[in-house]
């Protein structure tokens, strides 16, 4: 078997035709996704912007909840930030609609298409790494970046999962495996930068701004690797775009 192995730095770059793409915004959506579902979360609905968020909340009803930010901060009215630590505290939250500044948006852009979308972060490397590997032989790794710009972190940890499944191809079948050149660039990146995803998080424009907000903690906690075998998935709730996890 042949894989191919793609990176996006942004999402609204043109998107090849993937078998599974995997979306990654570590500071701090993919892993508070990730949080929300290894605390017993069930459904978690994913939208674009704060007004639609509170929108559904009012149609789904007081048994959902409202999750995400605004510049690293709560959005007004909401019942959590976008902190996995005050989420994994806070615990008991069956179903939830969020939205972020940057990873949401990432998340609906990757699920265009007939492509499967996986929730990838440091804590579920090498669990959404296999995965992938296991929904097909096309896979896109893509960067959520921050405000439509280039983010170092999200593009490090794109090219660890190139890493993990460069390493975990050959024990799925692969007798050959092709790197397009945002792979090879990302894996380069990582492979110069890590192994200390914290320091790069944390000395990124992304990392230093969460640090002034008082979320120095929650870089630690996204930054650790291979902590869980949780994979979130883009499915569908009622019709609309929705995320599972397993």
């Amino acid at each position: 078997m042949k894989y191919l192995l793609d990176v996006a730095f942004l999402p609204c770059e043109k998107l090849k035709d993937h078998d599974c793409r995997v979306v990654v915004d570590l500071l701090r959506a993919s892993t508070q996704i990730t949080t929300f579902f290894d605390a017993g979360g069930e459904t978690l609905l994913p939208v674009s912007d704060v007004e639609e968020a509170r929108e559904l909340k009012a149609l789904l009803g007081d048994d959902w909840r409202l999750m995400g930010e605004r510049g690293g901060l709560p959005a007004p009215g909401f019942d959590l930030g976008n902190s996995p630590l005050e989420l994994a505290a806070a615990g008991g939250i069956k179903n939830a609609v969020i939205t972020t500044s940057n990873g949401t948006k990432a998340i609906l852009a990757a699920a265009c298409g007939s492509a499967d979308v996986l929730i990838g972060c440091a804590r579920n490397a090498e669990a959404v790494a296999w995965d992938a590997l296991c929904r097909g032989s096309r896979i896109g790794v893509v960067a959520a970046g921050r405000d439509g710009e280039f983010s170092l972190e999200d593009s490090a940890c794109a090219g660890l999962l190139v890493e993990k499944m460069l390493a975990l191809a050959p024990s799925n079948g692969a007798d050959e495996i092709e790197l397009t050149d945002g792979a090879i660039a990302a894996l380069a990146m990582w492979q110069r930068l890590g192994p200390d995803l914290e320091a790069i998080s944390a000395e990124s424009e992304h990392g230093r701004i969460l640090c002034a907000l008082g979320f120095r903690d929650d870089i630690s906690f996204c930054c650790e690797t291979d902590s869980t075998a949780t994979v979130p998935k883009v499915s569908h709730f009622n019709g609309i775009t929705a995320i599972v996890g397993r």
